[in-house]
């Protein structure tokens, strides 16, 4: 008797944690907010961050544009300690108006930024000083 409730027990556990599993594992989107200062290169930018909300990415984080692509498809490549992320932004309405958004989107990294996820809108200031992203990032796999 004692057997077939240990069974019962475990198998229901089992069925629990079935149900549980998927709804721990889902990726939770969390608020982004990244301030940085941008020079030219002859390859694109090389941007500086001076502000973040995210840990992994702080301040003195560089951040580089492949400019190949032309403003509506620049490659953009967050480099941090112990890992990457490459991922695609037109900021095309941005550079031509301050008040207009671009977009960067990222959807995966290497090492600490292992299935990182980002989607911001780009901004600047008037005077191109700084630049600004606002949005959510997540981990997890592809959805």
């Amino acid at each position: 008797m004692r057997s077939l409730h240990r069974l019962v027990v475990a198998g229901a556990t089992i069925i629990a944690l079935t149900a549980v599993v998927p709804s721990v594992s889902a990726a939770t989107e969390r608020p982004f907010h990244l301030e940085k200062t941008c020079i030219s290169t002859t390859t694109g930018s090389l941007c500086t961050v001076t502000s973040s909300s995210f840990k992994w990415i702080p301040v003195g984080t560089e951040i580089t544009y492949d400019g190949s692509g032309g403003y509506s498809h620049l490659v953009a490549t967050i480099n941090v300690k112990n890992g990457s992320a490459t991922g695609v932004c037109d900021i095309l309405a941005a550079v031509n108006d301050p008040a207009q958004l671009g977009t960067c989107t990222f959807e995966s990294g290497t090492g600490r930024l292992t299935q990182f996820h980002l989607s911001v809108a780009v901004r600047r200031t008037a005077d191109w000083s700084l630049w600004f992203w606002d949005g959510a990032y997540w981990f997890g796999g592809g959805d």
